[in-house]
């Protein structure tokens, strides 16, 4: 059996895995409050397998919660350090009435617009 973990293939596979998964250790306090405010599980008095941990966890920013919004913030601090491109109309780009907010701030603003589903 070591003799498999030991080759080329199996041992990348294995990092591109623990990678994948690496980023809940900096989120577990934001993770379990989405887990019990979205999925109504309380990580520390329910048991799950670390099979539905992950796949719950992964699912987390599509719902209205604190990965949400931190994806969010990562998407704009990207967008933010990224140069913003032109139009290639000249009459789009001259128009000043257009302003691109993130969707959580249109959340924010229009509340009864969006539609937010429970997961669970």
């Amino acid at each position: 059996m070591l003799d498999a973990v030991s080759e080329p293939d199996c041992t990348q596979a294995v990092a591109d895995r623990v990678e994948e998964l690496l980023w809940v250790l900096d989120h577990l306090d934001d993770l379990d409050a989405d887990f019990l405010a979205i999925y109504r599980i309380d990580l520390e008095q329910d048991e799950i397998s670390a099979r539905r941990y992950f796949a719950l966890a992964h699912r987390l920013p599509a719902y209205q919660g604190v990965m949400s919004a931190r994806q969010e913030e990562a998407r704009e601090q990207t967008s933010s350090t990224t140069p913003t491109r032109t139009s290639s109309t000249p009459a789009a780009a001259q128009r000043d009435d257009v302003t691109e907010v993130s969707l959580t701030q249109f959340r924010a603003q229009f509340p009864w617009m969006v539609s937010m589903g429970q997961g669970g």
